[in-house]
């Protein structure tokens, strides 16, 4: 029963890193577009990030899927939890610059930047740190 709980604290946000990944790799230029109206990146950083952060996304999430399965809980975790601080500390910094931000989250069907967007991306980085912690 921990560990089930555990497997799921980490295969949530490891399935959301890997989902959100794949769509902004399907639907690049919607996330790249995103990424203009932010206003945080010089015109040549827009195309390494709208490739290179959707990547990250994909392998930390296989990672940490890997990781779990072979009982490695601790170093999944290491994996999600500065990804998911990055991405809502990241999507602070936009929001305070930017009016009304895309968040670019899912590609396509991504609403704006908002408190909403920001504690949903701490909880997914605090998940699998509560689910070590009292598991």
């Amino acid at each position: 029963m921990i560990q089930g709980m555990q497997y799921l604290a980490i295969g949530i946000p490891a399935s959301v890193a890997v989902i959100a990944g794949v769509i902004k790799l399907r639907f690049r230029r919607e996330f790249a577009s995103a990424i203009v109206a932010w206003g945080v990146l010089p015109p040549r950083g827009i195309q390494p990030f709208t490739t290179g952060l959707p990547a990250a996304e994909v392998a930390t999430g296989l990672a940490a899927i890997g990781l779990t399965l072979m009982g490695r809980q601790v170093a999944a975790l290491a994996l999600l939890a500065p990804l998911f601080l990055l991405l809502a500390a990241g999507q602070a910094v936009i929001l305070k610059r930017s009016v009304n931000p895309s968040c670019g989250c899912f590609g396509r069907t991504a609403g704006p930047i908002g408190t909403g967007t920001i504690v949903r991306a701490a909880a997914l980085a605090l998940l699998p740190v509560a689910a070590i912690i009292v598991f």
